[in-house]
């Protein structure tokens, strides 16, 4: 009995830890970094609610030998419903940087691994009681998607699933958002249209990007 009460205990602790995402969603990650600089990192989080969501005081979390640990808060601002939220370590106008388009946030603490990447995102701290929204990856080996060689990022496909599971993940086919000569591949502040419809209905953002449908921006890969 003691040991199905351990059980039990296990997988409700497994499950809790990978709820399915509520509003605010990790959709794309750039953990490789670019060709300029394998720090020229960003992190995208899309609100996939009809409502206006405060973002102030909200926390992205990464593993450490302890634990997990903080790696960056929000200090400011505001993700509209179905839009995007642009973290970026670099400034586009830093010479390390090849994105061309604006971030909402530039945090020169934020840090990608490139193996056993998982990243949480909470409400506020945990320590004072926040509650975790998402979570991307898993924490295991290497990403579940995105590609070091060819710098191709890690983009959310399903944006109502678990994000632990390799199956809400792909690798970039498309390419927006960079400078010129970059051959990078990703989305950076591009505007998804809601559950993947194939519509064109999405509005653009305060980056002033085109905005497309998800499949086809995001993971198309009959598009280049």
């Amino acid at each position: 009995m003691y040991f199905l009460i351990v059980l039990s205990f296990l997988a409700f602790g497994q499950s809790a830890q990978a709820a399915p995402p509520r509003e605010v969603v990790f959709s794309e990650i750039m953990w490789m970094g670019s060709s300029s600089s394998s720090a020229d990192e960003w992190i995208e989080l899309y609100n996939r609610s009809d409502d206006e969501i405060d973002l102030a005081g909200w926390t992205i979390a990464r593993p450490n030998n302890a634990g997990e640990e903080i790696m960056l808060s929000i200090p400011e601002g505001k993700i509209p419903p179905r839009t995007t939220f642009l973290i970026a370590n670099y400034h586009p106008d830093d010479s390390r940087s090849l994105l061309n388009t604006q971030p909402q946030l530039v945090d020169p603490s934020l840090a990608l691994p490139n193996t056993k990447l998982q990243l949480k995102l909470y409400n506020r701290l945990p320590k004072e009681g926040g509650e975790l929204i998402d979570l991307a990856d898993d924490g295991k080996g290497a990403p579940l998607a995105g590609d070091n060689t060819l710098k191709k990022s890690m983009v959310r496909i399903l944006l109502d699933q678990d994000g632990t599971l390799p199956t809400s993940w792909a690798t970039a086919k498309m390419a927006r958002g960079w400078d010129k000569e970059a051959e990078e591949r990703g989305t950076p502040g591009f505007i998804p249209d809601y559950l993947q419809t194939g519509s064109s209905t999405a509005q653009p953002n305060t980056t002033q990007v085109q905005a497309t449908a998800w499949a086809k921006i995001k993971y198309n890969p009959t598009l280049r």
